[in-house]
């Protein structure tokens, strides 16, 4: 907490000190693809589970926008906080230019952002449609020469084995799951393997629309996230038919 004071570099030491320690005791292995820009850049991202923050967190420098109601929430509210987030009201509209405008002042002094348009987490099989209302930062903010990068992260494997669809329940929280009893439970699961792929990032002056800003991060990475699901599913049906076939 104190460290929080400090500048930018120390405080992004310590908090990153802290969400690779979080990994390690999850017992998660991060897998990188693509190259992340590390300045003047939104990172938009897909989001299925309390992890997605300490994986992100761990790599790259940024301070991430979450929706309000987190404030009241035990323990969470409290890893917010230490990480310098911000809160938005997604349901109030007449809020929406001052939410964009703090978001675009932390761009100005040199923070990098993280903003989960899905406005949840997802259940890990599919990417739930993007909130565009964010996206229109690119309007207000066209002449500071920012940056937008898609990032799609994609659970992929538990202690080897490929993570299936009955799998992928186990490992995301969404909905009205509880924290602590999913976190006991996970720790419990064995070694994860999760990958994230920054894909090609584009200028703020480069969308038309905040809706084509939104399109563009949605096919990127939902395209990214079928692909290696795909890819796992494949590999488990391979393994069943030639272990089965050898017996």
């Amino acid at each position: 907490l104190i460290l929080c004071i400090f500048p930018k570099p120390i405080f992004f030491f310590s908090i990153k000190m802290f969400y690779i320690g979080v990994l390690f005791i999850f017992g998660v292995n991060v897998k990188v693809k693509g190259n992340p820009i590390n300045n003047k850049v939104i990172f938009f991202s897909n989001h299925t589970s309390y992890l997605d923050i300490f994986i992100l967190g761990s790599r790259v420098n940024g301070l991430f926008v979450a929706k309000s109601e987190i404030e009241s929430w035990p323990i969470i509210s409290f890893i917010c906080k230490l990480g310098k987030t911000i809160f938005v009201n997604r349901g109030k509209r007449s809020e929406t230019t001052i939410q964009l405008n703090k978001i675009l002042n932390n761009l100005k002094s040199g923070y990098n952002i993280f903003i989960f348009p899905e406005g949840t987490s997802n259940d890990g099989t599919k990417i739930l449609p993007f909130k565009s209302s964010l996206f229109e930062i690119i309007k207000i903010g066209k002449e500071g020469k920012f940056m937008i990068q898609p990032v799609s992260i994609s659970y992929l494997y538990l202690d080897d084995m490929p993570i299936n669809k009955s799998l992928r329940k186990l490992v995301s929280w969404y909905g009205k799951m509880d924290l602590l009893p999913h976190v006991w439970k996970f720790i419990g699961l064995g070694k994860s393997e999760i990958q994230v792929y920054f894909h090609e990032p584009k200028y703020f002056n480069e969308f038309s629309t905040r809706k084509h800003a939104c399109t563009y991060c949605f096919e990127k990475i939902s395209r990214q996230f079928e692909e290696s699901v795909n890819q796992v599913e494949t590999k488990e049906k391979l393994s069943n038919f030639y272990g089965f076939k050898s017996l």
